[in-house]
């Protein structure tokens, strides 16, 4: 059974969380990826650092399978990276998850390369 100083704080948190307008001025409330981005798009080095560890061997993966050379897949594996470092700033959110994106930034810089 919950304590009933529990439940009256967990109210208090729920009551906040949504009020429109709260007296704190907490109107907008920021989520860890919207953070992540802003980082990003500040350029930090280590939000990149981050998004690298975090895609990179996925993406590798899907560049694999479409090109048969590894020295080839790792340095478009390189050219993803560049380029989305680049144009992190043209990402759009609420268009696309940022694995979606990355994915077709790899797919352009493939077909770049077989040209």
């Amino acid at each position: 059974m919950l304590d009933t100083k529990l439940i009256s704080k967990m109210q208090v948190l729920f009551n906040l969380a949504n009020q429109p307008d709260s007296s704190y001025g907490l109107d907008i409330w920021l989520h860890d990826q919207e953070i992540f981005l802003s980082n990003l798009r500040a350029g930090n080095s280590e939000a990149f650092k981050s998004l690298y560890k975090q895609y990179a061997a996925a993406i590798y993966g899907m560049v694999r399978r479409k090109v048969a050379d590894e020295q080839t897949a790792e340095i478009i594996l390189e050219k993803v990276f560049i380029d989305v470092f680049a144009s992190i700033s043209l990402y759009d959110e609420s268009k696309f998850k940022i694995f979606t994106w990355l994915h077709q930034v790899a797919n352009r810089q493939i077909s770049l390369y077989q040209l």
